[in-house]
């Protein structure tokens, strides 16, 4: 999966000036083809540390200047992960490369990385963000139509 930062190119999508395809599917530099090949599967467009656009790749090219174009379709499998934090890692400020790569099975589900954030650990699992911050405390992002089941442990 490859994460895009639209923190310039969002907005106009809200304004009604752009497409989600526009801003999230055209246009990126400094992307090998080995990256591509092992991420190029989907992509998942990012504004203000959210996910706001998800879309299945289809194909690619690159444009004159080495920049790549993608074909691609609103995800059906991804589309969940629309309105929940950014499964990767938070872009700073002053950080000039808007692409990020992720694996794709960590999105999916099975045996995931629980990475270190300025919130605490956190990990993905089929869409459902958990964090756990220093003094223990748990945050839960629920994907929208999902159900949680919270049980008390036995001591």
């Amino acid at each position: 999966m490859i994460l895009v930062h639209l923190p310039k190119t969002w907005p106009d999508v809200v304004a009604g000036k752009q497409t989600p395809e526009d801003v999230t599917l055209q246009y990126w530099a400094q992307i090998t083809d080995e990256a591509l090949e092992t991420y190029g599967d989907g992509l998942l467009g990012i504004y203000q540390h959210q996910v706001v656009s998800a879309f299945d790749v289809t194909g690619w090219k690159r444009d004159a200047d080495g920049r790549v174009i993608f074909d691609g379709v609103p995800s059906k499998e991804f589309g969940h992960l629309i309105g929940t934090p950014n499964p990767g890692k938070h872009w700073v400020r002053g950080q000039s490369r808007p692409v990020q790569y992720l694996d794709t099975e960590v999105l999916r589900g099975g045996s995931v990385t629980v990475e270190t954030t300025a919130e605490g650990r956190r990990a993905v699992v089929d869409g459902f963000v958990l964090t756990v911050n220093e003094s223990g405390s748990a945050t839960l992002v629920v994907p929208t139509g999902r159900q949680v089941t919270v049980l008390a442990a036995s001591s």
